[in-house]
């Protein structure tokens, strides 16, 4: 409590079932600190003290799985970059979303990218990814930190488009972002599933979504039946959709259908979760 009121500079933490010693030195640390232990994974929670240790001094790089990633809090990043990077990488630490699949060997395109987190996590599984993110700024982040993991660079193709129902342009646009007057508007190419089975040479074996929606429209209009795997979060909160339609077409297309709820969410699987079909 002196520490989160400024009476002490620092803050020595002993968190329970682990040995990490951790000295942190900025409130917005332990905040985020208290906020994730409840809901970590246990067996990742040393790893999770890592990993705000290297927020906390600010340095350049975190590291999750032995995967460097650019540390968008550092403070010289934020300096210098003024969109919102909306970055979850602590979902690492608190749900193994991806983890019902053994990726050796196999072929993923992956809806959602983001800042190249879902990608290098596939490759260090020793999966082949070619990898769909419509945000600019953050497909070219994720092409950084797909660089400075050169070990799996070779694995990823990263693609500054979307996947959705047909083809066509979205409006992205942000303002004031941070605190910053920064008013950015461009056009997102979107394209469908056909689009890309046709136009990249990739074999389709494992399709993952995360996509904020984009899921619906694909599903339902599209014929899956190529893939082996189709794993993915349904948002039915974000788009006001009942995800059943989804499992009903995914049955009816051949697969089994698992369900499996999001640990670090508050809201039930009714609201978001994530959804494996498989044959």
């Amino acid at each position: 409590m002196k520490f989160k009121f400024g009476l002490t500079n620092t803050c020595d933490l002993k968190i329970k079932n682990s040995n990490y010693p951790l000295t942190l030195y900025h409130v917005d640390s332990i905040n985020k600190l208290m906020n994730y232990i409840p809901i970590l994974l246990t067996e990742k929670v040393d790893e999770f003290l890592k990993y705000i240790d290297n927020i906390d001094k600010d340095k350049e790089y975190v590291v999750i799985n032995d995967i460097n990633f650019i540390n968008v809090h550092n403070s010289n990043f934020i300096k210098n970059k003024k969109n919102d990077y909306n970055v979850h990488l602590e979902e690492f630490f608190t749900d193994d979303e991806w983890n019902m699949i053994d990726f050796e060997g196999r072929h993923i395109i992956d809806i959602g990218g983001n800042v190249g987190d879902t990608p290098l996590y596939f490759a260090s599984k020793g999966a082949e990814v070619i990898s769909f993110e419509p945000v600019k700024h953050l497909h070219e982040l994720a092409e950084k930190n797909v660089e400075i993991n050169t070990r799996y660079s070779d694995k990823i193709t990263l693609v500054n488009k979307g996947v959705g129902g047909k083809r066509g342009f979205l409006t992205f646009e942000s303002t004031s972002v941070k605190g910053y007057a920064n008013e950015e508007s461009y056009e997102m190419e979107i394209i469908s599933m056909e689009d890309l089975l046709n136009e990249y040479e990739f074999t389709p074996d494992i399709l993952k979504m995360d996509c904020e929606g984009c899921e619906f429209e694909i599903i339902l209009n599209d014929d899956l039946t190529m893939f082996n795997d189709i794993i993915f979060e349904h948002h039915s909160k974000i788009t006001g959709k009942d995800y059943k339609p989804l499992i009903t077409k995914l049955k009816n297309e051949g697969f089994k259908v698992d369900t499996y709820p999001i640990s670090a969410s508050i809201f039930p699987f009714e609201d978001i979760g994530i959804i494996h079909a498989y044959k």
